[in-house]
């Protein structure tokens, strides 16, 4: 029979403990660590590329394990070559959790929870070996079962900021890691960083307040919490579209003006189509050019660096999964040690991060668009 005890102490935070079946007593402290400890193995193998050390996370004897393990397994399939393609090696990945509340459920302990990574990574080419670093948020609804004295994953539920490069990769372990390095491609992109002002658009402050209003992601201010001035809209569509609008336009982000076409709630400001679709017709926003990863990134004789070295701070990127369906919007937020254009967003929380990652999907076209302003 399952009990719970509520422990007082002499701080006024709550601390709780769940005893199970077993006699067995966990706080909510030690089952955040032995979560962030599966997290950790489970991030080691991402940089290392190695899959084996993940049979020891999981609770495979049920289908729910399986496909988590299997969906890790193309998780690190898929860093593994977007690393090797653009020259990149990953130097430390670390997971940080914060657990939101706990449901315990007979012999298997569920969690509802935010997970903060840090990816930490250079380039081969790079004498100086400078680090690169980004952050990624992530809510899981993860249960843990224990088995041999060990406990396990049974089922782990969240939206990954990888799923839609993943579907080129298969679930299996192979017997040594398959890194092939493909150092063609030239990414050495322009690094703008001045800022230009006019008179409605303020990118500096649009930047700053992408960096503080980030959510879950590791480098993000506020506490990891959204700005609560605005709806969240995940759950019900998500909430990229809603956060750039409010780059755009909060007083305290780029400063543009709402219109009576372009308010929060609109279908101008939270939808994905219905933002691009404005900033384009009111003249706002001008489209620098659509394309793949690989028209994008392509040297032209007035543009070495391709396409994308034309963002500037404060752009943004739309991402569209299947023509005219822009699912994703991300805001231009810094260039790496190379020039290459970083974004923040919101539904899976982005700091800092990589342009294309994870979205390597062939059917994937970018929207690059200019802020007139």
């Amino acid at each position: 029979m399952l009990v719970f005890i509520m422990l007082l102490n002499i701080f006024p935070q709550k601390h709780y403990a769940y005893a199970f079946e077993n006699d067995e007593k966990l706080t909510d402290s030690q089952i955040k660590d032995e979560i962030e400890r599966i997290y950790n193995v489970r991030s080691a193998c991402l940089v290392s590329g190695d899959c084996k050390p993940l049979k020891e996370l999981f609770d495979t004897s049920r289908k729910q394990g399986k496909w988590a393990l299997e969906h890790e397994v193309r998780r690190v399939k898929y860093l593994s070559y977007w690393a090797s393609e653009r020259d990149i090696t990953f130097t430390n990945i670390q997971s940080f959790v914060r657990i939101k509340k706990v449901y315990p459920q007979g012999k298997v302990i569920k969690a509802a929870l935010e997970e903060s990574y840090k990816f930490d990574y250079t380039y081969s080419d790079d004498e100086k070996n400078t680090i690169n670093s980004f952050g990624v948020g992530i809510r899981h609804t993860a249960s843990l079962i224990k088995k041999d004295d060990k406990w396990l994953i049974y089922n782990d539920w969240y939206t990954d900021c990888f799923e839609d490069a993943m579907q080129a990769y298969d679930g299996e372990i192979p017997d040594n890691p398959e890194v092939s390095f493909h150092t063609n491609n030239e990414y050495n992109l322009p690094v703008e960083t001045s800022f230009n002002f006019k008179p409605f658009y303020n990118r500096e402050n649009a930047v700053a307040y992408a960096d503080k209003y980030c959510g879950a992601a590791w480098g993000s201010g506020n506490n990891y919490k959204y700005n609560k001035k605005y709806n969240d809209y995940n759950g019900i569509g998500g909430d990229c579209t809603n956060f750039a609008s409010q780059v755009l336009g909060d007083k305290e982000g780029g400063g543009m003006p709402l219109t009576g076409a372009w308010v929060p709630h609109s279908n101008a400001w939270a939808n994905a189509d219905g933002l691009k679709n404005y900033l384009v017709s009111s003249g706002r926003g001008s489209i620098i050019k659509i394309g793949t990863f690989k028209e994008l990134t392509e040297a032209t004789s007035n543009l070495p660096g391709g396409a994308v070295s034309k963002l500037k701070l404060g752009d943004l990127i739309a991402y569209e999964k299947g023509k005219g369906n822009i699912d994703h919007f991300a805001v231009i937020t810094g260039f790496d040690s190379k020039g290459y254009p970083l974004v923040n967003s919101h539904t899976t929380d982005r700091y800092h991060v990589p342009w294309d990652l994870g979205w390597g999907d062939k059917k994937i076209r970018f929207f690059l668009i200019h802020i007139n302003g």
